[in-house]
């Protein structure tokens, strides 16, 4: 299989669940595969979109039907409990304060969407499917979308290799970074799929010019790095094994070089464009900072100002889908980036999720959203850590994924202060169904204390 690499010697009790669960899955994963965004909204667009949706909520029902026994496996259950009680309290905070409940819909969907893919993969690993089985269709939609906004992005929208910036970026490429660094690092054995990725990622970063592209591939480098010394500590690497893998990154390097070169010789305004954006970035411009660092701080700026009118909403902010602006002190500077009126109408009724996971956390749902949104990636690392932990004795041939959770938080938290990658529909389904792979391992661990016995199927309850 895809991301299978060997028959694992600890398997979970097979249950009748476990065959429609893992195609089920495959179905819901797959569904914003395709997802994009349209540069102008239109009835077609839509109707796709809300096709991709219904795809997925379809499934969702589908699989809480078949799978539903399984929601109460701990201790995955105690997290998936939390962050459904959040968000509804998103919900009821934002509609009594009136926001308009399609703005609330169309901004808090890709939590929703997040919490979905929890429960699917939840329910999925709980049943018995594996979860090398698992990972698989995650990674394939992270692929497919990644080339495919290139693709859309360049062929149905106005962008031209000289200009595309965000149009061409999918919401994966943090989770591929991830995904490369564990499977360079922590992986046993070398795979195609680990170069797919890299090169997907490497010519979506080459072609747009993204310079926080470059904030996730360090992050997951590290993280990576930090785990392979737990492994180390727990026995579950040998310091061969980190000589052994110094080839791929070797072969990773070398590719990349290639790719950068292949790139640069076909499009050489490219590396024009990279010069610029990297150290130069506003020679055309008598500016002081970065036009992409004004928008941030200017955003920023006008959601505390907002706050400050009325500071009890610090504790509960505005709601999801409420309006904001940006500050007008930066529009001397941002004039000489944007059209005046273009710029008054982009800035004036901004209700989207903002610039900042951080930012807008404390905007949309006060100190109790942002508490949320701490405890969602400090306990997403935690059971990462303790699952992969749990394993070490016999870690198994799906043993690196279980640091994926983890570090795919690393790459999100990299880019957290000035992007929020929670403001697209896909990035919270391939979060989501990441956040699970840590009860995939809390599952193995519980039959792999007790493969002295034979292995029957526990009670609901696990550990």
């Amino acid at each position: 299989m895809l991301l299978a690499d060997s028959d694992d010697p600890i398997i979970a009790p097979p249950t009748w669940q476990a065959p429609w669960l893992r195609v089920l899955f495959w179905v819901f994963m797959l569904a914003f595969a395709f997802d994009y965004r349209a540069e102008v909204p239109t009835a077609v667009s839509s109707l796709v979109q809300f096709g991709f949706l219904g795809i997925a909520a379809g499934v969702t029902v589908l699989m809480l039907l078949i799978g539903g026994p399984f929601l109460t496996v701990r201790p995955g259950a105690w997290l998936l409990a939390i962050w459904g009680i959040f968000l509804l309290y998103l919900a009821g905070n934002s509609l009594l304060q009136g926001v308009p409940p399609g703005r609330f819909l169309r901004t808090g969907l890709p939590f929703f969407l997040s919490f979905a893919a929890m429960l699917n993969a939840h329910v999925a690993v709980c049943s018995g499917v594996r979860l090398a089985h698992l990972a698989a269709p995650i990674f394939i939609t992270a692929i497919i979308n990644i080339v495919w906004r290139m693709v859309f992005g360049l062929m149905f929208t106005s962008s031209t290799l000289e200009t595309a910036r965000s149009e061409i970026l999918s919401p994966a490429l943090s989770w591929s970074a991830a995904f490369i660094g564990c499977s360079i690092l922590l992986r046993t054995r070398f795979h195609w799929t680990m170069l797919l990725a890299a090169a997907a990622l490497f010519t979506a970063m080459l072609l747009s010019i993204t310079r926080s592209l470059l904030f996730p591939m360090a992050a997951s480098a590290f993280a990576t790095s930090l785990f392979f010394l737990f492994g180390l500590q727990w026995g579950a690497f040998r310091i061969q094994d980190l000589f052994k893998r110094l080839w791929p990154v070797a072969v990773v390097v070398f590719i990349t070089i290639i790719l950068v070169g292949g790139v640069f010789t076909a499009f050489p305004y490219t590396l024009i464009r990279w010069q610029e954006r990297l150290f130069d970035p506003t020679s055309d411009r008598n500016m002081a900072s970065d036009p992409s660092l004004l928008t941030r701080l200017a955003e920023k700026k006008a959601i505390l100002d907002i706050l400050d009118r009325e500071p009890v909403h610090y504790l509960n902010g505005k709601g999801v889908g409420a309006s904001f602006y940006w500050d007008d002190d930066f529009f001397p500077e941002l004039y000489q980036v944007y059209e005046p009126d273009l710029l008054e109408e982009i800035s004036s009724d901004i209700w989207y999720a903002g610039h900042s996971i951080w930012t807008y956390s404390l905007f949309s749902g006060g100190f109790i959203a942002l508490t949320a949104f701490v405890g969602l990636f400090v306990g997403t690392i935690a059971f990462s850590i303790s699952s992969a932990a749990a394993n070490a004795s016999l870690p198994g041939p799906d043993y690196w994924l279980l640091f994926l959770p983890a570090v795919v938080s690393a790459c999100i938290l990299s880019e957290s202060a000035t992007s929020n990658p929670f403001d697209e529909r896909l990035l919270g389904m391939i979060f989501g169904a990441t956040f699970s792979f840590a009860q995939a391992g809390f599952v193995r661990a519980h039959h792999l204390k007790n493969r002295g016995t034979p292995l029957k199927r526990p009670p609901r309850p696990i550990l």
